[in-house]
């Protein structure tokens, strides 16, 4: 039973609408349903309705959970924005610059790009600082030419940099916005086709789209006369990467007779939670006002607790999960922990070892970083693009087969030198005369090897297979482990990887291009974890999710607001107000017990020595009512009071000792 605000916003379809969805009230149900009114009116078909989320995972739950509401969901469109923005590239390669099979490149790849266009002697922090710099200007929506820089240079390599990607067939992240937008801007017909093909366009998590993303979507969207978005301001957490928060205001201004509905009721906290965490966030500058709020009854007050140091912190905190675990028979699934920084998870695993307590960290390193994944990955860039240079560099020799860095770096001088890709210049015939025989021999093998399996007609999944057999890298990564364990986990990674590309296959034909634009896309594998364990993550990673008991730590000065976000900050404001969210978003992933801690003096990070630093509560703890909580810093405790906290953490410690 949807609520009235709820159902204003599911019936409105004839004018753009906002709807400004506080956490925890219901914002993904009201999209699905809404999609399911669409069709249900016959508004369009399932086929032209498109929503947009920010998660691989987020799209994938709301299309499980729309197909159950809507006759032929699966027909609907639900991805990220940057599968929209590959798939209209895809679809309109012929218009662009680049080719079918286009790369996608990685970070650390798009690092190696740069580097080579750079002076000789520029050292690697100016490579990645310009890197970051040339993603902000994507994520902007600016061209080289509009771009203000007191670094020419910089500018200069920013044309380069795009120069050189069209050259290889190949994008990085950012490009997959941008390059969508820029056709659109220049192709009244390809634009026109889009604008057609959409009927209805639903965007989720409206407050993290970046001024490119913004673009892309008024591109698509003309008037918006069949367009909503939802979003939360107080939510808006990613202004490091781009997003505005400001855009909510954009569509305002952008898209005459836009309606704003205001989704208040919280499903998920008690009454006590959501009235500290509006506490909190009232501090920030509104446009449109909202007090999320709940009838979920009051429950708990909000515990804030000092420890001394991080170390007592963290065995306090792993002892009272064990305790509050054993007394409420509660799974260990039901209790988060969550921190402003990863590097702040060190002492919390130890202590939930110490005390083996089950523990899943999501955010750890993703599936694609691991160097055997990134060797197959890169055959599977090769086969689809034979421009990629990249690609080539990474498995020429990959497994061993005696081809030397003299031989490869022959190969890429003369490719420069014919302006050809380096998988070209290794089959021509004059290239190769500049080789000893041996070479030669085994740079014709390698080429073969990809020719043969560019040319096989089956789909992707049996194509990887057939090579990956016929370099036996299954051997080749058991040979090259350390150890037992390692030779283990390696040949897994392996073997799972080809199972998932196995999976992928059964479920649809995907030529290569297909296949390598799908894992291009993917930041990790499909890991939902469902062990009984306790979560551990970062605030960033936390928005969505929901947990019974959540523990907030480290609340402190210097690392909630954290000090780097206050330094880098063109104004301090900003960085508070950001902070302050993130603040809000961990207090409003409680349901039912929130407790917040920080410590006296803490190490600090980077120190040689024991040296600490006093760090002292957050500033953002003054700002929760004195009369929500139990603990607050600024209120000091009767003596009963004092007395019943001592046995409290008593009971905690023997359920630890026990």
């Amino acid at each position: 039973m949807l609520n009235p605000p709820q159902k204003a916003a599911v019936e409105s379809v004839n004018y753009p609408l906002l709807v400004l969805a506080g956490a925890g009230c219901g914002k993904t149900r009201v999209i699905t349903e809404k999609m399911a009114h669409l069709v249900r009116v016959d508004y369009c078909l399932p086929e032209q309705i498109f929503a947009i989320t920010f998660t691989n995972k987020a799209a994938k739950e709301m299309h499980a959970r729309a197909v159950k509401l809507v006759s032929g969901g699966d027909a609907l469109n639900i991805s990220t924005f940057h599968a929209l923005g590959l798939r209209i590239l895809q679809q309109e390669a012929e218009h662009t610059p680049y080719h079918r099979g286009f790369s996608i490149l990685d970070t650390s790849e798009c690092q190696k790009v740069l580097q080579g266009l750079l002076p000789k002697g520029i050292k690697k922090d100016v490579a990645n600082q310009l890197q970051w710099q040339i993603s902000g200007w994507k994520n902007a929506a600016l061209k080289p030419n509009e771009v203000v820089s007191k670094v020419p240079v910089a500018v200069e390599i920013y044309q380069h940099y795009l120069d050189y990607m069209v050259s290889i067939n190949a994008m990085d992240f950012d490009d997959l916005i941008l390059q969508p937008l820029w056709l659109l801007s220049q192709s009244s017909a390809v634009l026109s086709r889009w604008q057609s093909k959409i009927k209805y366009m639903l965007v989720d998590e409206y407050q993290d789209t970046n001024a490119s993303q913004y673009q892309l979507l008024k591109m698509l969207m003309g008037s918006g006369q069949h367009l909503t978005c939802v979003g939360d301001d107080d939510q808006s957490i990613y202004g490091w990467r781009g997003a505005q928060a400001e855009n909510l205001q954009l569509l305002q201004q952008d898209f005459t007779g836009l309606k704003v509905v205001k989704l208040e009721q919280n499903y998920r906290s008690t009454s006590t939670i959501l009235s500290a965490a509006n506490a909190v966030i009232k501090n920030n500058p509104h446009p449109i006002e909202k007090k999320i709020w709940s009838d979920l009854g009051e429950g708990d007050p909000i515990q804030i607790l000092a420890y001394p140091n991080a170390e007592t912190e963290a065995e306090q905190v792993i002892a009272d999960i064990r305790f509050n675990q054993r007394a409420n028979q509660k799974n260990f699934n039901d209790f988060a922990i969550l921190y402003r920084s990863n590097h702040q998870a060190k002492l919390l695993e130890q202590a939930l070892r110490m005390n083996d307590v089950p523990y899943h960290m999501s955010g750890g390193r993703s599936f694609f970083d691991y160097s055997e994944i990134k060797d197959v990955m890169a055959y599977i860039r090769l086969l689809a693009n034979p421009r990629d240079n990249a690609a080539f560099l990474r498995v020429i020799n990959t497994p061993k087969r005696g081809i030397g860095m003299q031989t490869v770096q022959h190969i890429s001088a003369a490719a420069k030198g014919i302006g050809q890709s380096f998988l070209a210049a290794s089959k021509n015939a004059q290239v190769l005369q500049g080789l000893p025989a041996a070479a030669q021999d085994r740079v014709k093998a390698f080429t073969s090897l990809i020719h043969q399996h560019q040319k096989m007609q089956h789909s992707a999944e049996k194509v990887i297979s057939s090579l990956l057999q016929q370099i036996d890298y299954i051997s080749y990564v058991s040979q090259s482990a350390n150890n037992k364990l390692a030779k283990m986990n390696k040949t897994k990674l392996v073997q799972d990887f080809i199972k998932w590309i196995d999976a992928l296959g059964r479920d649809q034909h995907l030529a290569i291009d297909e296949l390598l634009n799908y894992l291009s896309l993917q930041t990790s594998q499909e890991d939902d974890n469902q062990e009984d364990a306790v979560r551990m993550m970062t605030l960033h990673a936390a928005k969505g999710l929901e947990f019974e008991h959540v523990y907030l730590v480290g609340v402190e000065e210097g690392i909630l607001p954290h000090a780097n976000s206050l330094e880098e900050s063109e104004t301090e404001d900003d960085a508070v107000e950001e902070e302050r969210r993130l603040m809000y978003v961990g207090m409003t992933r409680a349901m039912q017990q929130l407790k917040i801690s920080f410590v006296k003096k803490r190490k600090k990070r980077f120190a040689d020595d024991n040296t600490a630093s006093y760090s002292g509560a957050s500033r953002f703890l003054d700002e929760i009512p004195h009369e929500l909580s139990n603990g607050h810093p600024k209120v000091k405790k009767t003596a009963a009071e004092q007395q019943a906290s001592n046995k409290s953490n008593f009971a905690a410690i023997k359920a630890m000792l026990e």
